[in-house]
C-alpha cells in the first residue's frame, strides 16, 4: 500500500503538466501553432521537421518510436500545390465580446452566466455599471442577491480591471486591490477620501491627515497615477480589417457531401531524429546522455501527440457544428439553431471550459464564408427557462419586427426590448442598438 501511494504522488504532477501542455496547444490559433512548432524545433534537437512529404500518419507506430510522422492531408477542393491566400474579415471583437469570452471561461453555472451576460450588456460606454445588485436581482427575478454580488466581483476583476464598477473611484480601488504594492492600502485610503487633496497637490496636508511621510504620499500618488479611471477607454480595435488564416476547412463536393480538414499550411511533418534514437542502443553511452535523450524523446512524442489531438478536437467540434447547423451551410435556412458549448462538451466528453478555449480565436472556411467558431454558439441572449437563443436568430427576428412595423410609429429600442422580454429573451437596450447598427437599421426617429 505504501508503494502504491508513493507512486500516485510521483505521477500526479507529470499528468497535470502533460494535460496543461495539451490544453495550451489546443488554444493556439493556426498562425501561433506554426510559431510554437518552430520554437520546439529549436529547443529539442531530437525533433525533426519535413515540409514536403506525402507519407501517411501512423499513430500506433508513433508510440513505438518508429518512423514518427504526420502526413499533410490534401485539402478537398484545392489543387495540389495551390497557395492559400488569407481571407479578409471584419474585426467584430468588441469590449462586450471580450468580456463574454472571459465570462464563459471563468463561469460554467448557467444562472451565474445569465447574471454575467446581463451585467455586461448594461455597461455604459466608459465601462461603468449604473445598476445596483438589487436592480439586477429584481430584473432577473433572482431571490438571492449574494449570487449577483459574487458574479459582479468576478467581472470587476476581468480585463480591463475595474470594469463594471459604479464610478471611477470604485474602479481605482478594484485595481489597487489587484496590485501587489506596499503602498496599496495608503493609495486606497487616499482614493476613498482625499483625492481632492492629491489633485490639488496638498501633499503636506495629506501626509499630516494620514500620519505618514511625504515620501509615502509620493509613492502612493505614483501608484494611483498608473491606474485607468475609465476601464473601457483603452479598449479600441487597432485596425478595422484583419487577415485571418482559417484553422479548419469545410468543403462540399459534387455529391453534396461535406469534408472537414484542418489547415496544414506551414505545418511540417514532425518525427524523432533517427541518429539520436540509435544512440540509445549503444553500450558506450553515458547514463547522463541516455537520460537526456530519453527526456527529449518523450517531450517530442508528447508534442507531436498534442498537435494530433488538437486537430482531432477541432475537427470533432466542426463536425458537431455541421451536424446541427447543416441547413445554414446548405443555404436552405440562414438562421442558426440554438446551440450551447455545454452540448458540444458533453458530446465530446470534454470540459466545457476546455471547449470554450479551444474555439477562441479559431476560424472555419465554409461554403457560406469565413466564420469564427464562436459564431455558431449562442451567448448574447437567454430565456427564463434557460433555453439558449442564438444571437443570429435574435437579429433575424429584430429585422423582421422592424420590417413589419407601422412606419408612422416605428418601434424604439425600448419597445423592441420589451417585445423580446415578453418572449422571455432578456436583452439590454445597448445590445438592441448594437444589433440594429449591425443590420444597418437607423434609429426610430430616422425610420419615420
Amino acid at each position: 500500500m505504501h508503494l502504491q501511494a508513493t507512486r500516485v504522488q510521483v505521477q500526479k504532477p507529470v499528468f497535470t503538466a502533460s494535460l496543461e501542455k495539451s490544453i495550451a496547444m489546443l488554444i493556439l490559433p493556426h498562425a501561433e501553432l506554426a510559431v510554437s512548432i518552430e520554437q520546439e524545433l529549436q529547443n529539442n534537437p531530437l525533433l525533426e521537421a519535413e515540409y514536403e512529404s506525402t507519407s501517411e500518419v501512423d499513430v500506433d507506430r508513433m508510440n513505438a518510436l518508429i518512423n514518427l510522422s504526420f502526413s499533410k492531408i490534401q485539402r478537398s477542393g484545392l489543387e495540389e500545390g495551390a497557395e492559400f491566400e488569407p481571407s479578409t474579415i471584419e474585426d467584430r471583437m468588441t469590449l462586450e465580446d471580450h468580456l463574454l469570452q472571459q465570462l464563459y471561461w471563468e463561469i460554467s453555472d448557467s444562472l451565474k452566466r445569465k447574471i454575467g451576460e446581463f451585467i455586461i450588456g448594461n455597461l455604459d460606454r466608459e465601462g461603468f455599471l449604473h445598476l445596483s445588485c438589487t436592480d439586477i436581482a429584481q430584473a432577473l427575478n433572482i431571490t438571492d442577491e449574494h449570487v449577483v454580488k459574487e458574479v459582479l466581483r468576478i467581472i470587476q476583476n476581468f480585463d480591463p480591471a475595474g470594469i463594471a464598477t459604479k464610478d471611477f473611484k470604485e474602479c481605482l480601488i478594484v485595481q489597487l486591490h489587484s496590485r501587489q504594492s506596499p503602498f496599496g492600502d495608503l493609495a486606497i485610503r487616499i482614493v476613498e477620501k482625499y483625492l481632492d487633496d492629491l489633485g490639488n497637490k496638498r501633499n503636506g496636508a495629506l501626509a499630516k491627515k494620514l500620519s505618514v511621510s511625504l515620501e509615502e504620499i509620493s509613492h502612493a500618488a505614483d501608484l494611483i497615477a498608473s491606474l485607468e479611471p475609465k476601464p473601457a477607454r483603452n479598449y479600441r480595435p487597432i485596425d478595422p480589417t484583419i487577415y485571418v488564416a482559417p484553422d479548419l476547412y469545410l468543403r462540399k463536393n459534387e455529391d453534396g457531401l461535406y469534408t472537414i480538414e484542418t489547415n496544414k499550411t506551414g505545418i511540417p511533418i514532425l518525427r524523432i531524429n533517427q541518429m539520436y534514437r540509435n544512440l540509445l542502443n549503444q553500450s558506450d553511452i553515458s547514463d547522463k546522455d541516455r537520460r537526456f535523450i530519453k527526456e527529449k524523446i518523450n517531450n517530442a512524442i508528447n508534442f507531436i501527440r498534442n498537435i494530433h489531438q488538437r486537430g482531432k478536437t477541432l475537427t470533432a467540434v466542426a463536425r458537431y457544428i455541421l451536424n446541427h447547423q447543416k441547413e445554414f451551410f446548405d443555404a436552405e435556412d440562414m438562421s442558426l439553431k440554438p446551440m450551447a458549448l455545454k452540448e458540444v462538451a458533453e458530446h465530446l466528453d470534454r470540459n466545457e471550459s476546455t471547449i470554450s478555449r479551444a474555439i477562441s480565436n479559431k476560424y472555419i472556411d465554409t461554403p457560406q464564408g469565413l466564420f469564427p467558431l464562436k459564431f455558431f454558439f449562442s451567448h448574447n441572449a437567454s430565456r427564463q427557462n434557460h433555453e439558449n437563443v442564438s444571437a443570429h436568430t435574435v437579429k433575424q427576428e429584430l429585422a423582421l419586427l422592424i420590417k413589419d412595423e407601422d412606419k408612422k410609429a416605428p418601434f424604439s429600442d425600448s419597445a423592441i426590448q420589451a417585445h423580446f422580454n415578453s418572449k422571455g429573451v432578456h436583452l439590454a437596450r445597448r445590445t438592441i442598438a448594437k444589433y440594429r447598427q449591425m443590420l444597418n437599421i437607423p434609429a426610430a426617429y430616422l425610420r419615420k
